[in-house]
């Protein structure tokens, strides 16, 4: 149902003002805002209302709710119905997560090991560390989403978040300030030199890792669920964060997300089932104190086959980033 000018008005008169005590100052100037405009003949196009609080609506494990007083903070057990206000925060432990959900259908999971808080008037999803994923509606007026490395402006989007990557998985994000866009399929990622690389990640990956499921899919995931309840795609790969955690400063994360190819034999180039050629390695004759271990005049060598490996053609090309592994 579309309603006019004069009908939004009786709304805000009806149901918001009545209930301004209860509201906080942001949400009060934001209506006050709102009926200025009605009333001045004013284009109908609002701001969108500032993130006043959050509702926990599932937690996982050990998550504790947090509240910031001047320089220390106060934390206990994180539970259901919790109400989180820009003032708190949330902070999961090893294989801990939670979820939040914003009136405006905005919602928010964060992965273990992860401090997440938020701002009010500018509506800022803010990461200090960890893995999240965030759903923002289609014309709710948007939102940010801010890392220790990175800024972005969100509109309506789905996207994994760790502290150095921004994954899109529908949708689009506006790197602030560059102004780069970041579409579906792509990744923004803050180099350790301070570059900023945009690339795309792996087909068919971006709906891998546990928080994409939990609590149940995402709104704009949600028909891809059949009747029966199974999920038509492959969660069983955990989550960006938890991935990037645990490889980050081990030795063989470069392996992992820069696999080197195998070398292919220029002979064996066109040639799709090739067998590896035998090398012929001269062995030595050992010699036995006391004994004569020369080999008779015309007796030939012992030649010992080493097989060498070979590439099969049409191997996966290297992957410059996996969201969710």
């Amino acid at each position: 149902m579309k309603l006019d000018r004069a009908a939004w008005r009786r709304v805000l008169l009806r149901t918001v003002i009545p209930n301004r005590r209860s509201l906080n100052p942001s949400t009060c100037l934001w209506t006050l805002g709102a009926l200025v405009l009605l009333s001045s003949g004013a284009p109908t196009v609002l701001a969108a209302p500032p993130y006043s609080e959050a509702t926990v609506t599932r937690v996982q494990n050990k998550v504790s709710y947090g509240e910031q007083r001047g320089a220390e903070s106060v934390t206990r057990p994180a539970a259901a119905q919790d109400v989180v206000r820009p003032k708190n925060f949330l902070l999961s432990e090893n294989d801990s997560r939670a979820e939040l959900q914003y009136a405006d259908g905005t919602i928010v999971r964060i992965g273990q090991n992860t401090v997440f808080s938020f701002e009010a008037d500018s509506r800022t999803l803010s990461l200090t560390k960890g893995s999240l994923i965030f759903y923002v509606p289609k014309g709710q007026g948007g939102a940010t989403i801010k890392t220790p490395s990175l800024t972005a402006a969100i509109t309506g989007t789905v996207g994994k978040v760790s502290r150095d990557t921004i994954a899109i998985i529908e949708g689009s994000v506006k790197l602030v300030p560059s102004g780069e866009v970041v579409v579906a399929g792509q990744f923004a990622r803050r180099n350790p030199d301070g570059t900023i690389t945009i690339g795309w990640f792996k087909k068919g990956t971006e709906f891998d890792g546990v928080l994409m499921t939990f609590n149940g899919p995402l709104p704009p995931f949600r028909d891809l669920v059949p009747a029966t309840g199974a999920v038509t795609f492959d969660m069983t790969a955990i989550n960006l964060q938890e991935v990037l955690d645990r490889t980050a400063i081990h030795p063989g994360a470069l392996k992992h997300f820069f696999p080197i190819q195998p070398k292919r034999r220029k002979d064996e180039k066109d040639r799709p089932n090739a067998t590896p050629t035998p090398i012929v390695k001269q062995t030595a004759p050992t010699r036995t104190p006391g004994k004569d271990t020369t080999p008779p005049v015309g007796s030939t060598p012992v030649a010992t086959p080493v097989a060498t490996p070979t590439s099969t053609p049409g191997a996966t090309p290297v992957i410059i980033f996996n969201p969710g592994l």
